[in-house]
């Protein structure tokens, strides 16, 4: 019994020193791996915890030799740590650690972040026709930068955007589908994205000198006006769309559109504008020496509806209606739901079928001078037989002073003064006018000029322009010539 107590007390005094030797050892570090008691495990460690060093903020990322090694994921939040702690030391850390791994006493400790463990795949942002919003005003503004033609930043993705980024992909070497996602997002925002080759400036017309076939023989009896048809009015119209002063397709019609374009055509080559065809405006219309222009005076033989895109022929109907007050929108070519709504607008408020298209009949009216503006009310056409409205008093008239060039002033409605007033004169003296000769240009003034100008074949607008008071004032001037 006495040998049994003897051997214990022996083991216990070997223990003693066992442990005494260990508490004054250093942690070797060792590559075997052990899944049991991890650093910092306080609760079942195999020895005793002895105490806690004092952390050292200024050690933000240790470099580890035989201490401590943590590999935080990016963006994590720094943890504070002695570079070798000694057996009997905890990690102390403003965060709880991160998905630690299996350790080895005294050996490293390593937090490993595995990308993407756990956490939801972003959807790809995907820009395409019909999207709107900041994604899409941001796109835009980016593609406007860029020099890309995109119409307006307004948000909204329609065709003219799609064609933009169509473009982009083509120059840039990526998928011209029209679609904006990531590889074209990222593209787009990079410094090595590129804008648009640069379109080659097109000799103008105006110095192309015409083929000799091109130039018609002209006879000096030749008088094409309102109303005309046939060869000769095809190939003028012909002639003024490749000088750009008429759009669209000659049809052989001279409708007032064709009209306004030889008009238009005789300010910036002649001494007169009547809109009549003469052989001196046609040979001058025919020469190398005639001008070309870039806007043009309408449109003729064609009809245009929703859906077209990317037409020029669009673009001039949309500055005119916006001209009109009826259309708000980008002037982008596409005849789209809001080009659409604004024609029915102006078909309305002129009297004409609101079918939303451009026909021949709506293209007249909305070229002419005589189309109503927004705001206005049409006068209704009076079926024969039925009486027409009375007139509407004009509040007040605008007094008009003569040309300081001496040329003709254009006189219409409203207007009052010395020029009206001589107007009336050489109306009445030709039998035309019946009123009182007071100077102010009102509705009997209108008519007498209308029935004179039916009288000369002009154009009966009611209003008195630079042809008409040739006509009245010189009688035998050669109309067109």
């Amino acid at each position: 019994m006495q040998r049994m107590k003897m051997k214990q007390f022996a083991r216990f005094l070997a223990l003693l020193l066992f442990a005494a030797i260990l508490a004054g050892c250093t942690a070797t570090p060792d590559n075997t791996i052990n899944t049991s008691n991890g650093a910092g495990d306080t609760g079942s460690a195999p020895f005793p915890v002895l105490g806690t060093a004092t952390p050292d903020p200024s050690l933000a990322t240790p470099t580890p030799t035989t201490g401590l090694v943590i590999n935080l994921p990016s963006g994590s939040p720094v943890i504070n740590q002695p570079t070798t702690p000694s057996w009997g030391s905890i990690i102390s850390s403003n965060q709880p650690l991160i998905t630690p791994t299996a350790t080895v006493w005294g050996g490293l400790l390593t937090v490993t972040n595995t990308p993407g463990a756990n956490t939801p795949s972003p959807t790809p942002m995907i820009l395409k026709l019909g999207a709107s919003g900041p994604a899409v005003s941001q796109l835009q503004r980016r593609l406007k930068d860029l020099k890309y033609n995109i119409g307006s930043v307004d948000g909204d993705f329609g065709v003219a955007t799609e064609a933009a980024v169509k473009a982009f992909q083509a120059r840039n070497g990526l998928t011209a589908d029209g679609v904006a996602g990531i590889n074209t997002l990222n593209k787009l925002n990079s410094s090595s994205a590129l804008p648009p080759r640069p379109t080659p400036t097109p000799t103008p017309r105006a110095t192309a000198t015409p083929r000799a076939t091109a130039t018609p023989r002209i006879s000096q009896t030749t008088f094409l006006r309102l109303g005309s048809t046939g060869s000769d009015v095809r190939r003028m119209q012909q002639r003024l769309i490749e000088l750009g002063y008429l759009s669209g397709n000659a049809n052989g019609e001279f409708d007032s559109v064709t009209e306004a374009a030889v008009t238009a055509f005789q300010n910036r080559h002649t001494s007169y504008s009547d809109g009549v065809a003469g052989p001196l405006t046609l040979q001058k219309l025919y020469s190398s020496s005639a001008q070309s222009t870039s806007r043009s005076a309408g449109i003729i033989g064609t009809s245009i509806s929703r859906g077209t895109m990317d037409s020029d022929l669009v673009r001039r109907i949309q500055e005119r209606l916006r001209e009109l007050r009826y259309y708000t929108g980008s002037i982008d070519g596409d005849f789209g739901p809001s080009t659409e709504a604004a024609v029915k607008a102006f078909q309305t408020a002129n009297n004409l079928p609101a079918d939303g298209k451009v026909g021949s009949q709506t293209n007249e009216k909305l070229f002419s001078s005589s189309a109503n503006s927004a705001g206005t009310t049409a006068t209704p056409t009076p079926r024969p037989g039925q009486m027409t409205v009375s007139p509407t008093r004009i509040p007040f008239y605008t007094n008009v002073t003569p040309n300081p060039d001496g040329d003709y002033v254009t006189l219409r409605e409203g207007e009052s003064g010395t020029l009206v007033r001589a107007l009336q004169q050489a109306l009445k003296d030709q039998g035309f006018y019946n009123g009182e000769v007071d100077g102010m240009f009102g509705f009997g003034t209108t008519e007498a000029v209308k029935a004179f100008q039916r009288s000369k074949g002009l154009t009966p607008d009611g209003e008195a322009g630079k042809g008409t008071q040739r006509f009245l004032y010189q009688g035998s001037f050669p109309a067109g010539s």
